[in-house]
Parts: C-alpha cells; sequence; structure tokens
C-alpha cells in the first residue's frame, strides 16, 4: 500500500490528501500516517516551506502575517527506486 501511495503522490498533477485517499480507498489520517511513515523511511521529503511571506500581500501593510504554509511533498531517489521496483 506504501508503493501505492508513492505512485499517487508521482502522479497527481497537485498534492490533495482528500483525493489521494479517495483514490486508495482509505480515511485522511490513514493516508497521512502513511506518509509520515514514507517520510520517516526516506521515500519521501517533506517541506512545510515558510511560515511568512517573502513579499508583502496587495494592499497589505504588514510584512509578516500569519499565513499557513503548503505542505509540499517530493518523492526521494530512494522513493524513485521503490516505484520502479
Amino acid at each position: 500500500m506504501l508503493k501505492e501511495v508513492l505512485k499517487e503522490i508521482k502522479e497527481a498533477d497537485v498534492y490533495s490528501k482528500p483525493q489521494i485517499a479517495k483514490n486508495l480507498q482509505v480515511s485522511e489520517n490513514v493516508l497521512e500516517d502513511m506518509i509520515k511513515t514514507l517520510v520517516r523511511m526516506g521515500y519521501l521529503d517533506e517541506d512545510l516551506g515558510s511560515s511568512t511571506c517573502e513579499t508583502k500581500c496587495s494592499g497589505c501593510s504588514v510584512s509578516s502575517c500569519n499565513t499557513i504554509p503548503i505542505k509540499m511533498l517530493s518523492i526521494t531517489e530512494i522513493g524513485e527506486r521503490k516505484i520502479n521496483s
């Protein structure tokens, strides 16, 4: 099942936890646990980005706001080998 998660992430145009969970017919909580396992195993890299903006929003005078970072996942070289095995 972990290999299927890797394939779904690789083939997705945009990382969407609800869509991947639906495609794999698992709950989002189960998917989140599998993603954590894949990160721990070194198959995925997780980048939470910056919690602050690099630039000001249009019309906003605050240079640092409470933006929510976007979680980015990328498949590592080890993960690519797992997919292709």
